[in-house]
């Protein structure tokens, strides 16, 4: 009379664990990193990884730059013999804002009203301190503000 077997061997078992982990994982990728709370934290970690750039920079080249936040994101700026100049390098780059929505600004204590065509907000010359700023962007539990410097 033949033996029936009363369970699964080692082997399968671990054949279903692997299969599992390795679908878990490809679906954490496809998901990524949480919602509009994250990314709103890394929208800021950029303005405060670029303005820390700028005024290395400044520093470096001994002229003053800065930076000019509008309602589409913000961009950068380095004065010159001709006033100021759009900057044009790799670091730091422009940026927009996450979901195009403009988040509320203080530059100085004074709420930012947005105008495309102004000169820049802040300022960093390497030896002043730079211009004090605010951010806040988001809503609700996705709320996230930056104070810089």
């Amino acid at each position: 009379m033949a033996r029936r077997p009363r369970g699964f061997t080692l082997i399968e078992v671990l054949v279903v664990v692997v299969i599992a982990a390795v679908m878990t994982g490809f679906a954490l990728l496809a998901l990524g990193r949480g919602g509009p709370a994250e990314a709103n934290e890394r929208s800021l970690a950029r303005v405060e990884a670029a303005m820390s750039a700028l005024c290395d920079r400044a520093l470096l080249t001994g002229s003053a730059h800065g930076a000019r936040f509008h309602e589409f994101g913000y961009d950068f700026w380095v004065f010159g013999s001709e006033g100021w100049s759009e900057l044009v390098a790799d670091i730091p780059s422009a940026d927009r804002w996450p979901d195009q929505r403009m988040p509320r600004i203080e530059i100085a204590a004074l709420r930012l009203e947005p105008r495309r065509d102004a000169a820049p907000q802040v300022v960093c010359t390497g030896i002043e301190p730079p211009t004090p700023f605010r951010i806040e962007i988001g809503r609700g539990d996705a709320l996230r503000s930056l104070a810089w410097p």
